[in-house]
Parts: C-alpha cells; sequence; structure tokens
C-alpha cells in the first residue's frame, strides 16, 4: 500500500478502528520523503500529511510534535544503532564508532543531521527532541562499556557518560565540522588513548604538574 492511500483506506474502514502498523509505516515514509526533498527547514506535518494522504490529526496521534516526527524519520534514514558484541570493550567500542561514522558520511540521515543540529541550536523543542535522540544513540555503547566493567576490563569508577561524550564527541566533530574521517585506524587511537585514561586515572592518575612558583 502507498503512502496516498492512507486517506481513502481510513475512510474505507470507518471510524473507530484500531490504529493499524501501515498507516504508520506510510506517514513515516512520507515523513522521510519530505524531508529528504525538502530538509529540515522545509519540513512540516501539512507536507507529511498531505503526502500520505491522511490528516494532520492522524500524524499528531501518532508523533507528538513536528520534531518528534522529524528525529524519527532522520533515525529512519539510516541512523538507528545496530548492536555490537565483539567480546572485548575496546573491539565494541572501534566498531560500534566506525559503524557510527561512516553512517554519518555515507547516509541521507548523516548528510541531513548538520541542518538538524543547527536548527536545535534556535529551536527549543528540537533540542530537547534532538537530546532524547542522542541518548537513544548511546544505548548500544553504553552497554559496551558496562559490559567491560563487568568483565574486569575496566575500573567500576568508570565515569560511562564521560567516556561517551569524549568518543562520541570526536566522531561528531571529525564528520560533520572537520569533514575529516573517523576510519577505524583514527577511532582505534581514539579509544585507545580513552580506555588509557580511565585506567591510568582509576590507578590515581599523573601527578598535578605544579604552577609557577609564588613570588613576593
Amino acid at each position: 500500500m502507498t503512502a496516498t492511500s492512507v486517506g481513502a483506506e481510513a475512510a474505507r474502514r470507518g471510524p473507530g478502528r484500531p490504529r493499524d502498523a501501515w498507516v504508520d509505516a506510510a506517514i513515516m515514509q512520507a515523513a522521510i520523503d519530505v524531508l529528504a526533498e525538502r530538509g529540515p527547514r522545509g519540513f512540516t506535518v501539512d507536507l507529511v500529511a498531505a503526502r500520505a494522504g491522511c490528516g494532520k490529526a492522524t500524524v499528531y496521534r501518532r508523533w507528538p510534535s513536528r520534531a518528534a516526527l522529524l528525529l524519527d524519520a532522520v533515525h529512519r534514514m539510516g541512523l538507528a544503532p545496530e548492536p555490537v558484541d565483539t567480546g572485548t570493550v575496546r573491539g565494541d567500542l572501534v566498531a560500534g564508532l566506525t559503524q557510527f561514522a561512516t553512517k554519518l558520511r555515507e547516509t541521507p540521515a548523516g548528510r541531513i543531521l548538520p541542518a538538524v543540529v543547527a536548527d536545535a541550536a534556535f529551536n527549543t523543542e528540537m533540542r530537547e527532541v534532538l537530546a532524547a535522540f542522542l541518548r537513544d544513540r548511546r544505548g548500544h555503547p553504553r552497554e559496551a562499556v558496562l559490559r567491560g566493567v563487568e568483565r574486569g576490563e575496566l575500573p567500576p569508577s568508570t565515569d560511562v557518560d564521560m567516556v561517551l561524550d569524549l568518543l562520541g564527541g570526536v566522531v561528531f566533530y571529525r564528520e560533520l565540522v572537520s569533514g575529516d574521517p573517523a576510519d577505524p585506524d583514527y577511532v582505534g587511537r581514539v579509544v585507545d588513548l580513552v580506555l588509557a585514561g580511565v585506567s591510568r586515572s582509576a590507578a590515581g592518575g599523573p601527578r598535578p604538574v605544579p604552577g609557577p612558583a609564588a613570588t613576593g
């Protein structure tokens, strides 16, 4: 069933029927098409509803806001996370971050995401939805770090959020800002550096560098 047939099919079925998965799928396909054609700034619920052949109320019953629908569409365009379990925390992080970097570089969603981030800088609603989107992206990397703690590869005191901030921030900067690819070799070196820092910090960390001598 195509997106444009949603309205006719809904009318045929009549009111009061349960939600159907095909309606959700048709709206989401319409959202993906509109986002790919118009970009985040030109993305509206009106256009999505018209493309799907349904009313705006039908869309809003499934997604509470334009921003939520937009970010869900970005998610479905190729940035959905995939679980990785190589048996080691290093292997998991390198594989997962390399996968993410590749998606940022090569998928339609990756090419649209910078505009979404820019919109979030001025749009409170978009910022909140983007934050939730990024938290969802952290699910599998967080599991990888926690498995590393459970296996004894990382100390119990590991600050999981800081590890994810450091690693994810590097990938975002390389792929979305500097334009330099975060290839597997580079990702591996960054992961090694961060994990070494975590272990060193747990062991007591480096001695503080003394400041300049006071004069008096």
